[in-house]
């Protein structure tokens, strides 16, 4: 096995190593694909991530740049590096992101780990409203869903509460697209060809892992009081879940299908949709 693991690195190294070439483009391919494959990072081994760091140095593409620095953050649970090391990297993901060179999702993932690391979350969050323009910090600060950091700057807090509300509207489109998936039948049986996103190609999949299944009763306080879902429209959401369990997935049942009328209540869904309750 350790024999196929030098093979695998002194293969990788050699990908590495010409810039601008079909073999270095073939690495960054797999390296988007390994980096968030704990087995296979930790496989690889910290020669590999010795490697990366290695390579780092040398880059000035942005977008590999990013890539690279995710790769190495992810390395963090298995080998350390020094603190000043890890300062250096954070800085070089900042000017990343400040140069939009990676996607909301892989900022999110490397953040969180920035974050394990021992940076806090008022550190990190300083950073990012400080570097970053207003609407990628936002929406980066809503996926990370970070508690709100003591002692923010006036200026800071105003942002991070911004990205409190798209937090919120995340969480509450995605209920209602649930919600809107079993008791609308143009919706439930169009779902899978739309270019709506409703997080689940078909009804079916709804039913099966979340309706009946108690996805209100667990979360119930905490939408309420993070004013996500009004106590009306949870008192909804929970007669959809009974009907649900006791007429066995009639969802065109009178009962059912009246549901939608008493949630939008002749009002524009997508205003209901993106309107936080009071």
């Amino acid at each position: 096995m350790n024999e196929k693991r030098e093979y695998m690195n002194v293969l990788l190294k050699y990908l590495m190593n010409e810039k601008n070439s079909e073999e270095f483009q073939t690495f960054l391919v797999l390296l988007e694909q390994i980096k968030y494959q704990p087995s296979l990072m930790r496989y690889y081994g910290e020669e590999f991530i010795n490697n990366l760091k290695e390579l780092l140095h040398d880059i000035t593409d942005k977008y590999d740049k990013a890539s690279i620095i995710e790769a190495i953050v992810q390395s963090f649970f298995w080998y350390e590096s020094d603190r000043s090391y890890y300062e250096e990297l954070l800085n070089d993901y900042i000017w990343c992101l400040r140069e939009h060179a990676t996607s909301v999702n892989d900022s999110i993932l490397c953040l969180t780990s920035f974050r394990h690391m021992g940076f806090t979350e008022h550190e990190l969050v300083t950073k990012l409203v400080k570097n970053l323009d207003q609407e990628q910090c936002i929406l980066i600060l809503s996926g990370l869903n970070w508690e709100v950091p003591y002692n923010l700057d006036i200026e800071i807090m105003d942002t991070f509460k911004e990205s409190e509300v798209y937090s919120n509207i995340s969480q509450r489109s995605a209920i209602i697209a649930q919600f809107l998936l079993l008791v609308n039948p143009n919706i439930r049986k169009y779902a899978s060809v739309s270019k709506i996103k409703f997080l689940y190609d078909s009804y079916k999949g709804v039913y099966e892992d979340c309706w009946p299944r108690g996805l209100i009763p667990n979360n119930k306080d905490t939408l309420i009081k993070t004013k996500v879902l009004s106590l009306k429209e949870v008192s909804i959401l929970e007669k959809l879940d009974e009907l649900i369990n006791t007429q066995e997935e009639d969802l065109d049942s009178i009962q059912v299908r009246g549901l939608y009328d008493e949630f939008f209540e002749d009002k524009d869904p997508f205003e209901v949709i993106f309107t936080l309750p009071l």
